[in-house]
């Protein structure tokens, strides 16, 4: 009986996982530890581990990862075991972007978003990492799933909202061409706040190819880091027409949970919730009042009945109630006499 006491917390305990591959902490040290240096790298395994690449297959034509240069970009420090972050100017960094296709092959997904289809607004979230992450860690962070939302272990890895331009066009009319250029990069809560504008002429974006057969659905048939200034190759699409350039700017600080800052529609949302709040928080004052009204008519009703069965049986006739005018005059009731009558 009493074992039966500690079922709930067991259960609890259960639910509770770190992450999508692993519930056991030690496997997770890797990600809030500080890095060996290169010393302890060579007495521990005998040589020091490569960079990681600008682009790591996750899975090949579904998944990769790309380490963006944040150059210029401030790095966030969280300190091993400490709730104070503050940023450095150095070391130079890199945005870590999970490019996936979607379970249903006809969808993209960075950083578990949505982004092809695309839609206004779409907030993307990424780790930043020192630019010199070795090979070693990046291959922990893609065995562990670190980029996956069902990660739930606080690591040394800062992380920044998107600001982005989304360019997409055609190469060939089975075949699309994405690319993914970062403007900002934002904290806009917590302790710590601050942002920075990607503005180097040196700075990079990501480039994809998509390939579409009705078969496979959606594949990445190639993904790499290319000059901003690039011109984007596009061709024609299957009527023989120039393959348009479509063009989203997101900037994370002009949307908010109601819409596109300044727009009519986010301001009618916004007048909409907060009078819908409004209401509902008048409503419990509106059913006392309703209810104190009704008591009052109704005692009112019944005393005026019980004055007027007093007024008839004392005075031999009987009177009228009537809600709003109260009790009417004594009306008296009058035999008949044959005498009066009229012939």
């Amino acid at each position: 009986m009493r074992s039966s006491l500690f079922l709930p917390f067991l259960a609890a305990a259960a639910a509770a996982t770190l992450g999508p591959v692993s519930d056991d902490w030690r496997d997770y040290e890797w990600s809030s530890h500080a890095d060996p240096t290169a010393d302890e790298y060579l007495e521990l395994d005998g040589r020091i581990p490569s960079p990681a690449l600008p682009v790591t297959e996750v899975t090949a034509q579904s998944s990769y990862v790309a380490k963006l240069p944040c150059v210029g970009c401030p790095f966030i420090v969280r300190p091993y075991m400490s709730p104070d972050e503050y940023f450095q100017n150095d070391p130079e960094n890199s945005l870590l972007l999970n490019f996936t296709i979607g379970n249903d092959a006809r969808s993209l997904e960075l950083n578990n978003m949505p982004i092809l289809p695309f839609t206004l607004p779409t907030a993307v979230y990424a780790f930043q990492v020192p630019a010199n992450l070795t090979s070693d860690t990046m291959q922990k962070m893609v065995d562990m799933q670190m980029m996956d939302k069902s990660f739930n272990v606080g690591t040394k890895y800062g992380m920044f909202e998107l600001s982005y331009e989304h360019t997409t066009t055609l190469d060939s009319p089975d075949v699309e061409v994405l690319r993914f250029n970062v403007t900002n990069v934002d904290i806009t809560s917590g302790r710590l706040k601050g942002g920075f504008t990607m503005s180097r002429d040196e700075q990079k974006a990501v480039e994809l190819q998509l390939t579409y057969t009705k078969e496979e659905g959606m594949r990445i048939s190639s993904i790499g880091l290319v000059g901003r200034e690039d011109a984007i190759l596009h061709g024609k699409m299957a009527c023989g027409k120039d393959a348009p350039v479509i063009n989203f700017v997101y900037r994370t600080t002009e949307w908010d949970y109601y819409g596109h800052i300044g727009s009519w529609s986010r301001t009618f949302s916004l007048m909409w919730e907060e009078g819908l709040k409004s209401l509902i928080s008048k409503i419990p004052l509106m059913i006392i009042v309703s209810a104190l009204c009704g008591a009052i008519a109704l005692a009112r009703k019944r005393s005026l009945q019980r004055l007027a069965e007093h007024k008839a049986a004392a005075e031999g006739g009987f009177f009228m109630v009537d809600e709003e005018e109260g009790l009417l005059e004594l009306q008296v009731e009058k035999e008949f006499d044959e005498d009066e009558a009229v012939v």
